[in-house]
């Protein structure tokens, strides 16, 4: 099976000369972000003993296939399938793998396919990664590939915080209780939302808000609004639910926030996963959902898509995940790739 999931001081004691000279240790040359095109995510593939090779992908691509259909869980493949299957070239440049410590020089090995039983059945593709060591918590088996010139040492993840919330509640008897309390959505972020009717007690408004800062500005928000049609308490998994979720980024000098829908699905937006700081500031927004991701560059007023990449078929039921904020029900959802375990992405969705 194939499991694909980021100075010390000396004090000497002996005499000091007369005038005391301090040399600090020669440091490695480093870099800030990257562009939104030179991020991306990459996975820890584990294999069972004698199956074949364990350790770090890049998943790039995804085709589906037949559940039934003959294919071997993990396999090499040649530049000549690879292209055939739609694969795209390989990150190229000095490529650097974070995760939880510093980054890592890597290289790119060759191209392999995987397949992923899902429901539906599909096969992932991608490049192998070499150079690194595996995760110490097998559990955390991600990273984010950067190509930089230099180690990107100074590129930091800044995560999504709850800033604003509407939710009900399960009570021991897994039946939804309405909001109790509510902390209202921003007033710079209200405008630019949908509005929808919907009046207490046959219809609830929910919300769930978050917003990333960067040097104490904000730098985007996410949210998710469902306005649920409350019904009979028996039959709470079948309450319908109008839902909107996307994210935005400030407009400039002083305009209203803008919602960033570049690369993505009106029926399958991504969620806004982290942004990518440096010294200058929040340079990339990375979004995701089940099987997918994009990068965006930050300029005022705007989120440029960098690239967007489906690496694996996920069902139409993992994306209702993304913004569902009604009663909790028994429901099977595949997750998508996450960040490294310091920069994992805090959903702004329940």
């Amino acid at each position: 099976m194939v499991r694909l999931a980021w100075c010390a001081l000396i004090l000497l004691t002996a005499c000091p000369p007369k005038t005391p000279v301090t040399t600090p240790p020669p440091q490695p040359p480093s870099a800030g972000c990257p562009a939104a095109a030179d991020v991306y995510v990459a996975s820890y593939v584990t294999q069972d003993p004698g199956k074949g090779r364990t350790g770090w992908v890049v998943p790039m691509h995804a085709m589906p296939v037949a559940a039934n259909q003959q294919v071997a869980d993990y396999h090499s493949i040649d530049p000549t399938t690879a292209s055939a299957s739609g694969l795209g070239a390989a990150p190229a440049g000095n490529i650097w793998l974070v995760t939880a410590g510093q980054p890592c020089q890597a290289r790119i090995g060759g191209a392999y396919a995987a397949k992923i039983d899902g429901p539906p059945a599909s096969l992932s593709y991608g490049y192998e990664l070499e150079g690194c060591p595996a995760p110490t918590d097998p559990q955390e088996g991600s990273g984010v590939i950067m190509v930089s010139q230099e180690a990107p040492s100074g590129c930091t993840f800044e995560q999504p915080r709850p800033i604003a919330q509407r939710l009900g509640a399960m009570d021991a008897k897994q039946q939804w209780q309405k909001p109790e309390h509510e902390t209202p959505i921003p007033p710079a972020l209200a405008p630019v939302l949908p509005k929808h009717d919907c009046v207490a007690p046959g219809c609830e408004p929910l919300w769930a808000i978050a917003q990333i800062d960067a040097n104490n500005q904000p730098v985007a928000w996410a949210g998710a609004l469902n306005w649920l049609a409350v019904g009979d308490l028996a039959k709470q998994c079948e309450w319908h639910a109008e839902r909107f979720s996307g994210f935005y980024v400030p407009g400039d000098a002083g305009a209203p926030p803008v919602q960033v829908t570049e690369g993505q699905s009106a029926d399958h937006p991504l969620a806004l996963s982290a942004a990518l700081v440096d010294s200058k500031g929040a340079k990339v927004l990375v979004a995701d959902g089940p099987g997918e991701y994009a990068t965006y560059d930050l300029a005022p007023g705007k989120a440029t898509l960098g690239h967007h990449i489906t690496w694996m078929s996920a069902p139409d039921e993992a994306w209702t995940m993304i913004d569902h904020l009604g009663p909790v029900c028994e429901q099977a959802a595949p997750a998508a790739a996450p960040l490294p375990k310091d920069a994992k992405p805090v959903s702004p969705y329940p």
